[in-house]
């Protein structure tokens, strides 16, 4: 690209001619006879502006370019047109415009007078790099996206060409919204960096964007609320996406609307973790207050639609619950792996690089708990939230047969001996209020009272051993005669 450098005439040199007009305070009028003789046959045109609209220009500094005649390939002949008063920019022209005698391409203001000024004293303030292109390259970011910064802070860290390192440094006071959180290598001169703002609404708004798949079902007449995207720069992103506080354990979430309910899905990582029914997940808020959702059913095996293997599972979510999402700061998970004795604790570190701070995973789950709650109450007709969760116990199936079973607290050696119509299904309350409790034998009775005589007779031979109720002190020789009786 080849440039002409021509430069329009200062007021001083207008002053020395009085036969020139003399125009208003910074307004950029083209006129031909600013160039040289050779090109006033060709056609001008408006080509880019230098400064970005509402920053300030200094005397003699470079404003704009202006094309000379038609453009060959990538070569033409252009104009620099520098500023001869400072002032606060405004763009009036647009690429390739044809500039004739008289047009206004460019104008310039005096401090607080131009609506898009630049200015620090704006609820906005937009940080531009100044600087040669390819002379000067990033380094790192100082700050976290969305951190509240005051004048003077460091924000970024750059190095010029001798490779010396620079730090810029905020000018106003306020939330930052970082353009490129994960930039790397290349400064280009005007380069929008970061904006800082009075408070942090319109970062959030822009960024975090959640895209709903709304499926509808003809034969039923219903709407099904899945996710396309959740407050992710990935097209394809099914809810927040969080880890472990070892980094080992991936835990996605998503409020669903399915069957006419509120659901909030789980998907998990079977490499990782394999939770079963009666495993237990609770999530913490910095109030105190905390949600815990037990596994009814085992976890559903499936894919996602990065066609990833994954176990799901869902569970109803009331209305009270929801809201606590939306209004109260998340803090903490935790998932209880019952049968494993073991718990995974997380929600401190972010599974996606677009929320990485806990900041950020706050204000995430907020706003995608509001956006989802504002769907359903627009799209659902006469959609009613559920406001309590079922709290009865499962009650055992009455059937004619009935087991008798020896269970064992292998935590302080203590042994069970009773009866149910399912004692699976005792095993597993039992040990959700205690892990340690164990099948140690059962066997089937055809009917419920020939297993509590055998159960009668078993807690009348080993009395002297009754700690309360159904629990016994036993030694191997009683547990080995018990199983022999089961068998």
């Amino acid at each position: 690209m080849k440039f002409l450098n021509n430069i329009f005439k200062s007021d001083k040199e207008k002053a020395e001619n009085p036969s020139e007009k003399q125009s208003e305070f910074g307004l950029g009028e083209f006129n031909v006879n600013d160039f040289p003789e050779k090109d006033r046959n060709k056609a001008f045109y408006f080509y880019e502006y230098n400064q970005q609209d509402g920053e300030w220009v200094d005397i003699d500094q470079p404003i704009c370019k202006i094309r000379i005649g038609e453009q060959a390939g990538f070569m033409f002949s252009a104009g620099i047109v520098n500023a001869s008063k400072a002032g606060i920019l405004e763009w009036t022209s647009k690429k390739d415009e044809l500039l004739t005698d008289g047009k206004v391409f460019y104008k310039l203001h005096p401090k607080g007078e131009y609506k898009n000024e630049n200015s620090t004293e704006n609820f906005e303030f937009k940080e531009f790099f100044k600087g040669p292109d390819f002379k000067h390259s990033f380094d790192k970011w100082l700050i976290d996206d969305g951190s509240f910064v005051k004048i003077g802070e460091p924000i970024f860290q750059f190095n010029d060409s001798k490779y010396k390192k620079h730090i810029n440094y905020s000018k106003k006071a306020g939330f930052v919204h970082l353009i490129d959180p994960k930039k790397v290598v290349h400064l280009d001169t005007n380069e929008l960096m970061y904006i800082i703002r009075d408070t942090d609404q319109k970062r959030i708004k822009q960024r975090f964007i959640n895209k709903p798949n709304l499926i509808i079902d003809e034969f039923t007449d219903s709407t099904i609320i899945k996710w396309h995207r959740v407050s992710s720069r990935f097209e394809i992103s099914q809810g927040i996406k969080t880890k472990s506080d070892n980094f080992i354990t991936d835990f996605l979430f998503s409020f669903n609307f399915l069957d006419n309910n509120d659901y909030i899905v789980f998907h998990f990582d079977p490499k990782q973790i394999r939770p079963k029914q009666f495993d237990k997940i609770n999530f913490l808020f910095e109030n105190g207050e905390q949600i815990q959702f037990e596994l009814a059913t085992n976890p559903v095996s499936s894919k996602n639609r990065m066609n990833e293997k994954i176990l799901e599972y869902k569970g109803l979510i009331t209305k009270g619950e929801l809201e606590l999402f939306a209004n109260s700061n998340f803090k903490k998970w935790k998932i209880s792996l019952v049968s494993d004795k073991r718990e995974i604790l997380g929600g401190e570190k972010s599974g996606d690089e677009f929320y990485p701070t806990k900041n950020n995973i706050q204000i995430v789950i907020k706003k995608f708990a509001n956006d989802y709650m504002d769907l359903v109450q627009k799209t659902i007709p006469n959609y009613k939230p559920t406001e309590l969760k079922q709290t009865e116990p499962i009650k055992e199936v009455a059937t004619d047969f009935c087991f008798v079973y020896l269970m064992h607290d292998t935590a302080n050696g203590y042994y069970k001996i009773g009866i149910s119509n399912n004692p699976e299904y005792r095993e597993k309350t039992l040990q959700s209020e205690k892990p340690t409790i164990e099948m140690v034998k059962s066997k089937k009775f055809p009917i419920r009272k020939i297993a509590e005589s055998i159960e009668k007779a078993l807690h009348e031979t080993y009395s002297e051993k009754r700690l309360r109720g159904e629990w016994f002190e036993l030694d191997k020789d009683d547990v080995e005669h018990i199983k022999q009786t089961l068998s």
